[in-house]
Parts: C-alpha cells; structure tokens; sequence
C-alpha cells in the first residue's frame, strides 16, 4: 500500500466540490490558539470524506480531496488503520472501520430529539406519502440525524448520516432559513464556492428567505432536485438559533407548491412547534442539573475545607 501510494500520480490539485475539503479557515483557527491541534484537524477531515456514496477511498483521491500533500495523507490514513478507524481494503483504497460506527451511534444517542421526533415524523410521512427528515448543520452540509421515509411511492435514497449541500438542499434552506442576516450570509459564503448550481438557484434563494419571515417555512422547488419539491422549517434552540431543520419532500407531481402550503405546511409547522419546546425544556433541564452538581461540586470543597482544618 505505501508503494501505491508513494508512486501514485502528483497531478494539480483542483478545488473539489467536496466537503472534506479543509476549511480556508483552518490556519487561521490555529493561528493564535496553541491548543489547536491542526494534525488531529487533518485527520478528522480525511475520515469526513467518506459518505453513502463513497465508502471506499484511495490514498491518492483524499490528497485531492483535502488538498493535503500525499505523504501527509498517508501518515495520518496509516495512523488511523493501526487504530482501526479504517481498513485496507486493496490497493492503496481504504474504507470506514467500525470504531467509526461506535462514534456515529453515540453522536446520535447525544441527540435526544432525533430519537423523540420519529414518530411524529412518521405520523406526516405516512399521512402525505412523503420523505420526512430532521437535518443539522455540518460544516458546510446538512446531515440527517432522523429521517422518515413512506411505503407510499419511491423516494430519494437519503437516510440518517446522509449529508447534503447547504446552499442548494431544500433541508440547508430551511436551517438557513432559521439564522440572522450576518450570519446566514456568513455560512452561504463559507459553502458557495464549491457549489456551481449557486449563481442559478441564488434569487430563488433570496426569495424563500423573504417569505420565510412571513409565513414561517421555505419551499425548495425543483432546486435541490428536478421533479422534486421539499418545504422545510427550522427548528429553534433556547438561544434562538436554527439547531435542526425540519422537511417534508417529494415527487413534484404530487407535492406540488399548493400542495405543500395548503396540507403539509399546518402540520409541518405544529410538529416543528413541538420540537422547539422539547429543546427548551431539555435546555432548562441541562442548565438544572449543572447547577445542582455545580452546588455538589461546592459542598464537597467546603466540607473537605472544614475537615483539613480541623
């Protein structure tokens, strides 16, 4: 493998429309935090390249999709299959291990809505033959962390871990949908570039965002695919900031525009309603509970003083 790797073709590097490419500002996040670990940054970033739809991967490919010399890539893949975060599997390819899996199912297990919303979710699947999803931000994607899908017609094949692009996505438009101004802006120009379909689908864009502030859901109409249709809503944390999106999609034949605002939109709205009260109260909970063993916390110190004195 270090000899296909070590003679693999060193072609120009291309800015790739992927989204493990590292993020321009990496050097600057490293810049005056010493505790930044930039090697652990590159590692991640080559697990982040892995997805659905390429689960195995060369050594010579990552290069490019990072954008990181080769010789580094295959320290760090080397590295990361001594630890069996990923494996071999011929040539210089290699795949997710399943220490991965492990990391994946605890994320989601640190996610208690993704788990709470599944049956309301699969209530409006059901209920309008559709693909419901609960998406959050992942860098410049959207990734699903619960996803509902009906018997009722085929669908898009995404599924929880599915990532998608934020700019273009009917789900990365309703959780831009749920941002400031500043930062909404912040966060389209950090994953615009990568994405060609930009310049096109830009004032529609615009458009939703508008709407969105007077009827409280966006609609992502043959954008992200032709002949599909998705609205979506954003789902509010206790800082008032889009923590998750919330979507209902498909075929455009039967989820028209009208379709989507007169049946779907009502019980989309409700369920998102729902959800946002759960993040609040989980958020009062988590706050509880940190001041209660903050207090414990006091207690042991002060009675630990008052023995040592005595």
């Amino acid at each position: 493998m270090v000899r296909a790797m070590a003679t693999a073709t060193r072609r120009k590097r291309a800015a790739l429309p992927i989204a493990g490419r590292l993020p321009k500002s990496l050097n600057e996040l490293s810049k005056d935090d010493r505790q930044f670990v930039k090697a652990l940054a590159r590692g991640l970033n080559i697990l982040s390249c892995f997805s659905h739809a390429k689960t195995h991967i060369g050594g010579t490919e990552l290069a490019e999709m990072t954008g990181l010399p080769q010789p580094t890539v295959w320290r760090l893949c080397h590295t990361m299959m001594q630890l069996g975060y990923l494996i071999p599997s011929g040539g210089d390819r290699m795949r997710p291990g399943i220490p991965l899996l492990r990391l994946g199912q605890v994320a989601l297990a640190s996610i208690p809505i993704a788990t709470n919303a599944y049956d309301r979710m699969k209530t409006l699947a059901e209920k309008f033959g559709a693909a419901v999803g609960l998406a959050a931000l992942d860098g410049t994607r959207v990734v699903f962390v619960q996803q509902c899908l009906s018997e009722a017609q085929l669908l898009m094949n995404l599924k929880v871990g599915s990532r998608l692009r934020l700019a273009t996505s009917g789900a990365g438009w309703g959780l831009l949908a749920g941002f400031e101004e500043a930062e909404r802006e912040k966060l389209i120009a950090e994953s615009v570039e990568p994405d060609s379909r930009w310049p096109k689908v830009e004032a529609a864009f615009r458009r939703e965002m508008t709407a969105y502030k007077q009827r409280g859901y966006i609609l992502n109409i043959g954008i992200f695919h032709q002949g599909y249709n998705t609205i979506a809503v954003p789902i509010l944390a206790s800082n008032g900031k889009s923590a998750f999106a919330l979507s209902c999609a498909g075929a455009a034949v039967t989820h028209t525009a009208a379709f989507l605002r007169k049946e779907v939109a009502p019980e989309l709205l409700k369920v998102a309603v729902s959800l946002e009260n759960e993040l609040r109260d989980e958020a009062r909970g988590q706050t509880y509970r940190h001041r209660q063993d903050n207090k414990a916390g006091s207690c042991d110190i002060a009675g630990s003083r008052a023995l040592s004195r005595m």
